[in-house]
């Protein structure tokens, strides 16, 4: 009978060995489970992170080479302006070799070093055209003045001008009224277009008795060099 009970008892200590050993086991498997899952999570969360890094950088750079503001544009532009508008512009190059041509012809004709015949000639060439002149005195901080002159073909040679005018400019054209030399009354509009001005000019009351006007539209494109 005692030899029943110590098999029995061995028996007991061996499930119970068992179901500890078991326990153990399990225990260990969910540790490492979860370790790993542990470390597969782990480059999502720098691929993450990664990302938005790389968003905050885009951020950055877009804001770094942000283009200027309006104000520091139009700064710019205006002191390019103010070197390329201010002087003595012409319709074309050509046209100011013209003018420079005539204005020596009649010069020599004052003096009498050119007979009649050769002053006659002269005047017949193609370059006794219209002489137009737009002076620019001033442009800054959108305001231009400026003087105009159209000067018949010679020998009359009348002048129709308007002096004096001053444009307070809305981007890159204004408009303004006039009265030129003659009496005769118009609106007009300039226009700035880089390298060349446009200069519309409408009469709106003509003076009585005018032999000249400045009506008209006109594009210069050629400043002189001094």
């Amino acid at each position: 009978m005692k030899k029943v009970n110590i098999i029995i008892f061995i028996l007991i200590i061996l499930v119970i060995s068992a179901i500890f050993g078991y326990a153990i086991w399990d225990a260990n498997k969910n540790l490492n489970e979860a370790g790993d899952a542990n470390i597969e999570n782990i480059p999502a969360v720098n691929e993450e992170t990664n990302i938005m890094n790389n968003v905050n950088n885009t951020q950055n750079d877009i804001t770094e080479k942000e283009p200027q503001s309006d104000n520091q544009q139009n700064a710019n532009e205006q002191a390019t302006n103010n070197v390329n508008y201010v002087g003595d512009w012409y319709i074309s190059e050509e046209a100011y070799m013209n003018a420079e041509r005539i204005d020596d012809i009649m010069d020599r004709r004052e003096e009498n070093s050119i007979s009649d015949s050769e002053f006659e000639s002269e005047m017949q060439s193609k370059a006794n055209t219209n002489i137009v002149e737009l002076d620019i005195d001033k442009y800054f901080q959108n305001t231009i003045s400026f003087d105009f002159k159209l000067t018949s073909p010679a020998p009359t040679q009348r002048e129709g001008k308007i002096d004096d005018i001053t444009v307070k400019l809305e981007g890159n054209t204004g408009t303004f009224t006039y009265t030129d030399n003659w009496g005769t009354s118009g609106n007009g509009t300039i226009t700035l277009n880089g390298n060349s001005v446009e200069l519309r000019l409408e009469t709106t009351k003509a003076a009585q008795g005018a032999l000249w006007g400045v009506e008209g539209v006109y594009t210069f494109s050629y400043k002189k060099v001094d």
